[in-house]
């Protein structure tokens, strides 16, 4: 439970202006006591340069306040504007993507602190007494040097940002590395067709608790107590699945009687997050789905923009090409070899997920002759890695889109080219 609020407190959009702002309170009040002669030793050893009137302090804390607020103003004005284009011309779930870059919630931070600072300064600054000279204006006069190289580097940010063929890369190279790490699993750890646990003399279930997303599971806990317990866990679900109250997750078998049946399923229950939404963090199906996503914005009338689509067609093929040569079953997970126990996590499936990736996009691009030959270009990268039982679901639904192509009536040339492209 701790855990699950941290990380969404990890998440939220004022983390990094909270923090900042804390720092820049304490920054602020420490130095006040220098100005105010508490720190007598640090004062002496301050070069003369860096100290300014109490006069010149208030002046120049009351612009850098009024520049802060105003840099903060824009700030957050444009990112309304990137957030409003991206739900209107990309997808209302990429805005997350922008809103978690850490580049930009650090722009907030500094932006949102330096007021802080500025003002705390400057209300403080009136309590100086007259003809003593403070070090508050020179430090904020750096800060918003500070603020100024942020500032800019925010505004290259969202020019970065807001171009969708970017947009389309970020979110390729962030379900790529996912899939790596989840292709490292595989590697290290066998995949069974089925569960073997017939040598166990009991068994229970463990049931969902609430409606929602599984978000992510605590596999080192999980894979401790199964340790400890000498258990085999089954996972019914896999991340990023929908679970609804009563829904089995887990399959818990055990070779010993016991009676820590309950404690032991409220434990293992708890090392599953469900939440209201999806997360990337261990699903990289979803970062799949928002390039879907993208795609069939592009495709809708409003934007009309098949060559996004395309784009998004040749990153989706090349993610699932990573994926065609691994088989579908069981994931035995033993992090203790030597131990009984372990955990079977369910492999994601390449058939379902292929229809999942290309379904909507044939559905709506199937009249577009540039969007088919991106599917069947992406069908026969698919076709040349894939092992036999992914080849004949690939082989299948090749099969399904010609007769989509077919059904359309496109012109001789194109039913040509596309014959080509299913031939080669």
């Amino acid at each position: 439970m701790i855990r699950k609020k941290l990380e969404k407190v990890r998440q939220s959009i004022w983390l990094y202006p909270a923090i900042y702002s804390i720092f820049s309170l304490l920054g602020a009040l420490l130095v006040i006591q220098i100005d105010s002669g508490y720190l007598v030793n640090y004062q002496e050893s301050i070069p003369s340069f860096f100290l300014t009137s109490t006069e010149l302090a208030r002046t120049i804390h009351g612009i850098i306040a009024g520049a802060f607020i105003t840099i903060t103003t824009f700030t957050f004005s444009i990112t309304m504007v990137v957030l409003t284009m991206y739900m209107s011309q990309l997808s209302p779930r990429v805005v997350e993507n922008f809103l978690t870059q850490k580049n930009t919630m650090q722009s907030f931070g500094v932006f949102v602190g330096g007021f802080t600072y500025s003002i705390v300064s400057l209300l403080f600054t009136r309590n100086t007494v007259a003809g003593y000279t403070v070090i508050s204006a020179s430090i904020g006069v750096v800060y918003i040097g500070v603020g100024l190289v942020y500032f800019v580097l925010f505004i290259n940010n969202v020019a970065t940002f807001i171009q969708t063929g970017n947009v389309i890369d970020r979110l390729y190279y962030e379900s790529k590395e996912k899939i790596a790490t989840y292709k490292t699993l595989l590697t290290t750890h066998p995949v069974v067709a089925r569960p073997r646990v017939e040598d166990y003399e009991g068994s229970f279930s463990i049931h969902c608790e609430k409606n929602g997303y599984i978000q992510q599971i605590q596999d080192r806990k999980l894979f401790d107590m199964v340790d400890r317990k000498k258990l085999v866990v089954v996972f019914q679900k896999v991340v990023g699945q929908y679970v609804t109250m009563g829904e089995v997750l887990f399959t818990v078998y055990y070779s010993e009687k016991t009676e820590e049946v309950q404690s032991m399923a409220d434990g293992i229950r708890g090392f599953v997050s469900i939440g209201d939404h999806k997360t990337e963090k261990q699903d990289f199906a979803y970062t799949i789905q928002k390039i879907v996503e993208v795609a069939l914005r592009a495709l809708s009338p409003g934007i009309n923009d098949p060559f996004t689509a395309v784009q998004c067609i040749r990153s989706i093929g090349e993610l699932l090409e990573l994926l065609s040569d691994e088989k579908y079953g069981y994931i035995k997970v033993d992090h203790d070899p030597e131990e009984a126990g372990y955990v079977l996590l369910e492999a994601y499936c390449f058939e379902l997920m292929l229809h999942d990736a290309f379904d909507q996009i044939v559905h709506y691009g199937e009249s577009d002759i540039k969007v088919m030959r991106a599917v069947l270009h992406a069908l026969q990268l698919l076709k040349r890695r894939s092992i036999d039982e992914n080849h004949q679901a690939v082989a299948g639904y090749r099969e399904y889109l010609l007769r989509k192509i077919e059904s359309n009536h496109f012109d001789e040339f194109e039913i040509k080219t596309i014959k080509q492209e299913y031939l080669s």
